[in-house]
């Protein structure tokens, strides 16, 4: 079942990047003409995070929901993991070998995407280290609490992906890209930070004796980095709200506007040079 769905997820994901390969410049075509070769190559291969979004989530909300009813605080860090939960870990992790393979196929590609090399790293290294862990955990039942609220908090790559393909049809002004922008904030901070204590009470009172030492050092190294590359991109997020509510122009923009202002500086100087 979990292989299986994580094939699912990798067959999805780029029959997803075919179509929108042959379609999207049909359809979004007066939004195509002004795009670089390295967006609409982006625009393809982000169409398929919408996937994850909405597949993984429906299964492991549920999941979630069942922990609670059960009466598991998460301290239980033994536990057999339920069949939303392998189901919703393979779409996860079958979405992430695709992505990973995106990302490594087009590095400079996707450092423009996801803001620069240090954001892009985040990524490669977050997806490496799900694919090797989660799977273990998942299958031998080992710290399934924590993988559950991973997962749910894919259901945030709507709002994150809207706004990309916003930004690219010049839309940063509308409605739209308010209304998703502001909707983004409470949404992420409900699953990805808001959490936190839960997974923090968990952490700590957790049955770590049943855990042999080999798991209690992945446990214990790894279990706390989810929470703290969520608290990072939730500042990243809130900051940059903030500065579109007051300048009315976004970040990565404005940025991108201040780089490509100095290049051009850059080339003047270097032709007045070449003439003198």
């Amino acid at each position: 079942m979990f292989l299986g769905n994580a094939m699912f997820a990798m067959t999805s994901c780029l029959l997803t990047c075919m179509a929108s390969t042959i379609l999207s410049p049909r359809l979004f075509e007066r939004f195509f003409e002004n795009m670089s070769r390295i967006d609409r190559k982006v625009w393809h291969t982000n169409m398929a995070t919408y996937f994850p979004a909405f597949f993984v989530t429906l299964y492991a909300l549920p999941a979630v929901v069942e922990f609670y009813e059960s009466g598991d605080n998460g301290r239980e860090f033994v536990r057999e993991a339920s069949i939303d939960t392998v189901r919703a870990c393979g779409l996860s992790l079958g979405y992430m070998v695709w992505d990973l393979g995106v990302m490594l196929q087009d590095p400079k590609g996707q450092q423009v995407t996801y803001g620069g090399k240090k954001a892009y790293y985040l990524f490669v290294v977050h997806h490496v280290f799900s694919i090797l862990i989660w799977p273990y955990a998942v299958l031998w039942g080992r710290c399934v609490f924590f993988v559950n609220f991973f997962l749910v908090s894919e259901v945030t790559n709507v709002n994150m992906s809207t706004r990309w393909f916003l930004l690219k049809c010049k839309m940063e002004k509308s409605s739209v890209y308010l209304v998703n922008g502001l909707a983004w904030i409470p949404l992420f901070l409900g699953v990805r930070v808001l959490v936190i204590p839960l997974m923090l009470n968990a952490f700590i009172f957790g049955t770590w004796g049943k855990l042999n030492l080999v798991e209690k050092i992945v446990a214990f190294v790894f279990l706390p980095i989810p929470s703290m590359l969520n608290v990072y991109w939730s500042k990243m997020i809130v900051s940059n709200a903030m500065k579109y509510l007051i300048t009315g122009e976004d970040p990565e923009n404005f940025s991108q506007k201040e780089k490509e202002n100095s290049s051009n500086k850059k080339k003047k100087i270097i032709k007045k040079k070449k003439e003198n």
